[in-house]
C-alpha cells in the first residue's frame, strides 16, 4: 500500500505502484517545462518501493512518459523535469535539479543541489557530489565519481569498479 501525503499535489496522468511513499508538499505530473509542449503531458510512472521525502516536483513526460525506477529515494526541493528517466535505486539528495530528456542510470548517487543538463546521461553507479554540475559535455563512465563546476573525474565508486564493468 502506497501512502501519499494530504498536501502533495497528483496529476490525473501519473501511474503510482505499491508501496511508494509520497511525503508533503510534492507536486507530480505536472505539465512539462518544454515550450510549445506544455500541454501534451504525457505521464509519470513511480514504480514500486520509491520514497519522496517532501517538496519534490516530477514533470510530466512531453515525448514520453517520466519514469522513476524501484527503489529510489528522492530527498526534499528536488525537480525531476519532462521525459527524464531514473533506472532503479538511485539516490537523489536535497536541492537537486534534473533537466529534461536526461537518463540517471541503475544504483547513481547525486549529491546535494547538483545539477544535471538536460539531455544528459548519468551512467550506473555513478557519484554525483554535492553542487556538481554535469553537462551534456561530460564524459562519464559507469562506477565513477564525479565532482566540481564542470564536474570532472575524481576516483571510481566502487572498489570492485573494474570487475563489475
Amino acid at each position: 500500500m502506497s501512502y501519499i501525503h494530504e498536501t502533495a499535489i497528483i496529476y490525473p496522468n501519473v501511474i503510482i505502484e505499491d508501496d511508494v511513499h509520497i511525503g508533503p508538499y510534492c507536486v507530480i505530473g505536472g505539465e512539462p517545462d518544454w515550450k510549445g509542449k506544455e500541454n501534451e503531458g504525457k505521464g509519470v510512472i513511480i514504480r514500486s518501493g520509491t520514497r519522496l521525502t517532501g517538496f519534490v516536483t516530477i514533470d510530466s513526460g512531453a515525448e514520453g512518459v517520466t519514469y522513476i525506477g524501484q527503489n529510489c529515494y528522492i530527498m526534499k526541493h528536488t525537480y525531476i523535469a519532462h521525459d527524464v528517466t531514473l533506472k532503479d535505486n538511485v539516490t537523489i539528495s536535497a536541492g537537486v535539479s534534473i533537466g529534461g530528456l536526461c537518463t540517471i542510470g541503475e544504483g547513481t548517487n547525486i549529491g546535494m543541489n547538483a545539477a544535471i543538463h538536460q539531455k544528459a546521461k548519468v551512467p550506473q553507479g555513478c557519484m554525483i557530489g554535492m553542487g556538481a554540475v554535469i553537462t551534456k559535455r561530460t564524459e562519464m563512465e559507469r562506477y565513477c565519481k564525479y565532482a566540481g563546476v564542470p564536474a570532472k573525474f575524481i576516483g571510481y565508486n566502487d572498489r570492485n569498479h573494474i570487475s563489475q564493468l
